[in-house]
Order: C-alpha cells, then sequence, then structure tokens
C-alpha cells in the first residue's frame, strides 16, 4: 500500500525540513495510530521518515495523505487495515 501527501502545511518547528512530508510524495505506511494529544486523531507512521529524534512528534497526522492505489490488495494492506480497525 502506497499513501500520497495531500497536505504539507503548518509544519511543526521541531521537526526539520528535511523530516517533512512533501505535497505529491509516495510514503509507506508502516503502521496507524491514535494521537492521545490531538484529541485521538489517527496518526500514521511512515518507512521512509524517521521521527524518533522530533519527540514529541512520532507519526503524521493520517489528514495528510491518500491511498495512492485504493484498488489494490495486498497482504500488508490487509494487515494495516486490521490494525487500523483493532485502533478504532
Amino acid at each position: 500500500m502506497k499513501l500520497i501527501c495531500i497536505d504539507d502545511s503548518n509544519r511543526p518547528i521541531d521537526i526539520p525540513r528535511e523530516k517533512w512530508v512533501k505535497k505529491g510524495n509516495e510514503y509507506t505506511p508502516v503502521r496507524f495510530v491514535r494521537m492521545v494529544a490531538q484529541n485521538n486523531e489517527l496518526g500514521v507512521i511512515i518507512e521512509e521518515i524517521d521521527l524518533t529524534d522530533c519527540f514529541p512528534y512520532e507519526c503524521f497526522a493520517a489528514y495528510r495523505f491518500a491511498l495512492k492505489n485504493p484498488d489494490e490488495e495486498s497482504e500488508k494492506e490487509n494487515r494495516l487495515i486490521d490494525e487500523l480497525e483493532e485502533v478504532n
């Protein structure tokens, strides 16, 4: 499964530009999480950018992304969907 960034606005100052998503670029989701500090909004950890040194930021808001190929199915995609349903 691939996501495409549709919103790269409002980068927090604590996240360097080189660790920020770029509109139009593709990213690979690793895990979906609930962002407790942001009213339990859905967040996504992506493979291409490591935010471990950007505390308190650990993931990107899911609204920043859209599915690249929503009709494609794969084992990894099904695992991520199951994981997302568990979070909800």
